[in-house]
């Protein structure tokens, strides 16, 4: 995510929540699945806090944390492209890692004694995995095993059909207690964040900044709800005005902005 930009809780993302919320109550694995674009990776981290966690895992402990490390309850990790012989490796690091910032914290801002626990997951509710279409058997065995040997919950992201090659096995698939489609953006909301909540993503553009209502009526249309989209497609409107000393937005600058895009089937 930019620094300029701010997350907005959509109606989608409060569903995620709420989904999440509901895998660690009951301990259960969940899938979740959508479209590329429609704000999945983008809520697993701010759910889990992640762009944060993530730059204090990367400092020498407790030296540049801060006290968020200790609310710190869920571990993101995105599947690797390659090769994820050692993801079980790779998880359990990040577990330890964040124990042990939390430790060097509590020691260091708060005279706490040392005391680092023994198992990566002591501390830790719900585990995300992201990009499992990436994942073959084996590797999915592993996640499952993990799942096995400790108390927490866990969360499965993929595409649309993850969810029917899940089911092929049923070791996995018997541990799975809730599914989770992630939707596009109704009409309604998306006119909602250009008319309140544009500024929070970056651009510095406005409602008052539309000729007419066709040119938001345009953008709902090319974009079809995809949030990544939109925020690329307003990437380019932001350009064309600056290159053309434009101040509006038109139905013409719209349609120049979405020749600029690859877009494909949404």
């Amino acid at each position: 995510m930019n620094k300029t930009q701010k997350f907005i809780e959509t109606k989608e993302y409060k569903k995620f929540a709420e989904f999440c919320d509901a895998c660690i109550k009951y301990k259960y694995i969940g899938i979740c699945y959508g479209l590329p674009g429609v704000g999945k990776t983008l809520s697993s981290r701010y759910y889990s806090n992640w762009d944060s966690i993530e730059k204090q895992l990367a400092y020498k402990p407790g030296n540049d944390a801060d006290e968020k490390i200790l609310e710190a309850r869920t571990i993101f990790y995105t599947a690797p492209a390659v090769r994820a012989t050692k993801m079980t490796e790779q998880i359990n690091f990040i577990g330890y890692r964040m124990d042990k910032v939390k430790t060097a914290y509590k020691v260091l801002k708060e005279g706490a004694k040392e005391n680092y626990p023994a198992n990566a997951y002591e501390d830790i509710d719900l585990i995300i995995v992201d990009e499992i279409d990436r994942l073959k058997v084996q590797n999915l065995e592993q996640l499952r095993d993990i799942f096995d040997r400790n108390d927490i919950a866990m969360i499965l992201i993929g595409m649309p059909g993850i969810e029917n090659r899940l089911a092929r096995y049923p070791q996995l698939y018997s541990r799975i207690g809730f599914a989770h489609e992630f939707a596009k953006l109704s009409k309604d909301e998306i006119h909602h964040i250009l008319e309140y909540k544009w500024e929070e993503l970056g651009p510095l553009i406005k409602l008052e900044d539309f000729s007419d209502y066709e040119a938001i009526t345009s953008i709902i249309k090319i974009t079809g709800g995809n949030f990544r989209l939109i925020q690329r497609l307003f990437t380019q409107i932001e350009r064309i005005l600056e290159i053309n000393k434009l101040q509006t937005i038109t139905t013409e600058v719209v349609e120049a902005a979405r020749d600029s895009l690859v877009i494909g089937i949404k």
